[in-house]
């Protein structure tokens, strides 16, 4: 899902039981989720809402993002690969 929001504009971003991420597409994007941190996104960096967890964006200036389900296989991708080679 893709959204457009204007400067100072919020919104309320579930992970409902699976998670979610959130990713700039441009502009500035400030996220808080509860956690006692504060997240500045900007044009290419995302953002993890996990499972259950409720999200609050603002945008700091007019910026686009995308609302989208995490990889499944994400834990298995960040593993190194290892190869053998015959001596």
């Amino acid at each position: 899902m893709e959204c457009s929001l204007a400067q100072g504009e919020l919104i309320r971003v579930d992970g409902k039981k699976d998670g979610v991420i959130l990713y700039c597409t441009s502009g500035t994007i400030w996220v808080t989720c509860g956690d006692g941190r504060d997240y500045l996104l900007s044009a290419g960096n995302s953002f993890e809402i996990a499972a259950r967890q409720v999200a609050v964006a603002e945008a700091l200036q007019a910026a686009e993002c995308t609302l989208g389900a995490p990889l499944a296989c994400r834990d298995a991708l960040q593993k190194p690969i290892i190869r053998l080679a015959a001596c």
